[in-house]
């Protein structure tokens, strides 16, 4: 049996698969950051928004959101700083500068 302090007894004990999700999602090295702006999207952009457009990826403070049409590419960079804003409000250790959009290919 691994030792209680060890890595390998922390996947031994049973788990939730939020917190299993958490901890994955941790280890891609952005410390959580895209897990976190997943799990508030629809509360930070509301209903109407996340119908049409996904967070997909961060690099360098930029995240890259998918949209479905180019009207909602327009909506989305017009609200820019508020959805900024929002995310980082509800997630305060999100290091974010701005949002760039890429309607999604048919």
């Amino acid at each position: 049996m691994p030792a209680k302090d060890s890595p390998d007894r922390r996947w031994a004990e049973p788990r939730s698969l939020r917190d299993v999700l958490k901890r994955v999602v941790t280890d891609f090295g952005d410390n959580g950051a895209m897990y976190a702006i997943h799990e508030r999207w629809d509360e930070a952009v509301g209903s109407a928004i996340s119908q049409h457009c996904r967070p997909r990826r961060l690099s360098k403070g930029e995240l890259l959101v998918e949209v479905d049409h180019p009207g909602w590419a327009t909506e989305v960079q017009y609200l820019e700083q508020d959805l900024l804003a929002k995310l980082v409000q509800l997630h305060p250790e999100l290091d974010l500068r701005g949002i760039k959009v890429q309607v999604k290919r048919s």
